[in-house]
């Protein structure tokens, strides 16, 4: 059998629905309005008491709309989606306490939708199969209904028709189809039926009592229908589609429902996938290119539900009461959002083709190939045995023939891999014993041809060889090292004497250097010191020293000097020795030795510091006050320390008073300081 996938894509959005339930109690003030316009939603807008907020969505229903009634207008036409091979879900949203758990299961008197759907999707099947033999061979078709059901409460995911304290885990299978592994499945083909299952299973769902809820559901509730419908006769169809009804939890104000201890765990729980959840919907509004469905075990199995392969209902419900008025506006925009959501929509089909055709042979015939076939395999491999012991070399392997006769075996297609397989497995062993024939010749033709002894005396004499000359580059370069270190222990001995000559350096040194010499012996007699700490020879070693700043030449002029090279030699250079770093407000930079040179610098800029001619400065003043006075708000950004604010200052208030007379009319902007401005002027090198 051939299996084929097809599918037709077509693209719809999220259908949102909004149930007002009605008030608890009577005289209670209401902040929700649907009577001014068909399928719109009016709210009081916080911001603006004066105003209303208005949302527009696919249909309304008010509290006095049945379950009835909304099922009908809203969810009926969904049944005959999942028949055909498509994927349908079902979900209820909305905060604590406004009647999703109503919307979805509803009373013995009044069901829900969750029962309303699996009767009418039964019945629509009965039907079908009560009028088969009214139809023709290709409008004939075999239903098969499973379903399973799950809850995910505190991130953990459990089977409720064989429940158990295990996490069960979500998977995704090669076509990108999300199930969780392990999960229990019922067939059902009646409604009592499905009553049996479900009810003891809706009994395990984990519910409790909150101060805004006597049985809030403190878990996500999904309750998965697999419908599959095959083909009774060729070409053998198969359409499988999913149903999913979702129960979700309602989001929670810990303040308003005083949970404590696990509820408010559970709370937090369930808060966290409901956000989760939002972002999602953000993320497919905004067209980003990662949508965080792994964020949460919710949005993962809900991965089809929204902006996935299904048709989705999302029924909305809402509080009218003004103290659940913040709950409302939020439960809105969401509902809002996720109209925006758009589904690719995809009719699973599957078509198997017969290919029993293709063999052309019958049974009976396939047994007499199949021993005909055997017959001369064994031939074959007898004939090519003894060839193989008259020829020492290696022979290319023989080819299948093409004569062969097939068999009709049970899998046609697979059968000549098969054959194939069992002939390359006898002529493997056939290459593998030639091959160990020809190595055991080669091996006793080089035995006799060549002497083991003589291989042996001869790799010795050539070891022996390259030992004697090894031998004689290490003397070689042993007689070259021993003068270079004589002269340089004679240079080393009068450079660590007290007082050194240019003479005696010219000696020690070669010719090339001894211009460098003649510089260094001037400068050393002009008033220099030669700081030199002793060589200490320490026959013990007495763990690690710091060595880094020894044998530093320091050549000072003046008392400023020398004392900032005493600091520098108390500086450690090595990272092993340096002092720990603090760390100041201003960022973390490491001002470990900021106050050593912190004084040496404003001397040296003190010293650099060189005052410009009084002509040269008065031209430069007055062309600082030219730019302040005829430059726009841009070039006003080109001088120091001007910004685009403090450009639209100076800016406009030469626009009201007039042209600045001199630099200090830049005191007259009352959000220019006196130390703004003084850094200005020093900024830009302008005298006052």
């Amino acid at each position: 059998m051939v299996e084929k996938m097809s599918s037709e894509k077509k693209q719809t959005r999220v259908k949102v629905i909004v149930r007002v339930r009605p008030t608890l109690k009577d005289g209670v003030k209401t902040c929700v309005n649907t009577n001014n316009k068909p399928n719109t939603v009016q709210i009081l807008n916080h911001r603006n008491i004066r105003e209303n907020l208005m949302y527009d969505f696919s249909a309304v229903y008010d509290e006095t709309c049945s379950q009835q009634h909304i099922y009908n207008n809203s969810i009926k036409s969904m049944i005959s989606k999942s028949l055909n091979g498509q994927n349908v879900s079902i979900f209820a949203y909305g905060p604590t306490g406004a009647g999703k758990t109503h919307t979805m299961l509803g009373s013995g008197t009044d069901p829900g939708m969750i029962p309303r759907v699996i009767n009418d999707l039964l019945l629509t099947i009965e039907n079908e199969q009560n009028t088969v033999n009214d139809k023709p061979q290709k409008d004939r078709w075999q239903y098969t209904v499973t379903f399973s059901y799950l809850e995910i409460y505190n991130e953990k995911v459990q089977d409720l028709l064989e429940p158990a304290s295990v996490d069960l885990p979500i998977r995704e299978d090669g076509d990108h189809n999300i199930f969780v592994a392990g999960l229990a499945e019922k067939g059902i083909t009646s409604f009592e039926e499905f009553k049996n299952y479900f009810g003891p299973a809706s009994n395990n769902r984990t519910v409790a009592a909150t101060k805004l809820n006597d049985r809030s559901s403190r878990s996500h509730s999904i309750l998965m229908l697999k419908v599959k419908k095959n083909a009774m006769f060729p070409p053998n169809r198969e359409f499988q589609g999913k149903i999913y009804l979702i129960d979700l939890a309602g989001s929670e104000d810990n303040r308003r429902t005083g949970n404590q201890g696990i509820r408010l765990k559970e709370s937090g729980a369930i808060n966290k996938s409901l956000f989760v959840l939002g972002e999602v919907v953000d993320a497919i509004n905004n067209n980003q290119p990662r949508i965080p469905y792994r964020n949460s075990k919710l949005t993962r199995l809900l991965q089809d539900s929204i902006g996935g392969s299904c048709h989705s209902i999302m029924i909305t419900n809402i509080a009218p009461e003004e103290h659940y008025y913040y709950d409302t506006y939020c439960t809105l925009n969401f509902a809002s959002k996720s109209k925006k959501i758009v589904n690719t929509n995809t009719t699973c089909l599957k078509q198997q083709t017969s290919t029993s055709s293709l063999s052309g042979n019958t049974s009976t015939s396939g047994e007499t190939a199949q021993t005909t076939h055997n017959f001369l395999k064994r031939n074959n491999s007898s004939k090519l045995l003894n060839e193989n012991a008259k020829k020492p070399r290696l022979s290319p392997s023989p080819l299948i023939s093409a004569e062969a006769p097939v068999s009709t075996d049970p899998a046609p297609l697979l059968s000549p891999l098969m054959r194939r397989q069992n002939n390359l497995e006898n002529i493997v062993n056939l290459r593998l014993q030639e091959m160990e024939q020809n190595i055991l010749q080669k091996i006793t033709q080089n035995n006799i041809s060549t002497n083991s002894d003589t291989a042996m005396t001869e790799i010795q004499r050539q070891l022996i060889l390259c030992r004697e000359e090894l031998q004689k580059m290490k003397e070689e370069k042993h007689l070259l090292e021993k003068p270079n270190k004589e002269a340089n222990r004679k240079v080393g001995k009068k450079l660590n004497s007290k007082s050194i000559s240019s003479k005696d350096l010219k000696k020690s040194l070669p010719e090339e250097n001894e211009n460098n010499v003649e510089k260094v012996s001037q400068k050393s007699k002009k008033s220099e010191k030669i700081i030199s700490q002793p060589n200490v020879v320490e026959k013990e070693r007495k763990g690690l020293q710091d060595k880094t700043n020894q044998n530093i030449v320091v050549i000072t002029k003046k008392e400023k000097i020398i004392k900032k090279k005493e600091k520098l030699a108390e500086v450690s250079f090595s990272p092993l020795f340096a002092s720990v770093p603090r760390i100041f407000k201003k960022g973390f930079r490491s001002t470990a030795c900021k106050k050593i040179f912190e004084d040496d610098e404003d001397d040296d800029f003190q010293e650099n510091e060189t005052p410009l001619n009084s002509e040269v400065q008065h031209q430069h003043n007055t062309d600082f006050l030219n730019i302040l006075n005829t430059s726009s708000i841009k070039d006003l950004q080109q001088l120091h320390t001007v910004g685009n604010k403090r450009a639209r200052l100076i800016f406009e208030w030469r626009q009201l008073h007039g042209e600045f007379e001199s630099v200090d009319g830049l005191k007259n902007i009352p959000t220019l300081t006196d130390k703004y401005i003084k850094n200005l002027l020093h900024s830009n090198m302008v005298t006052t």
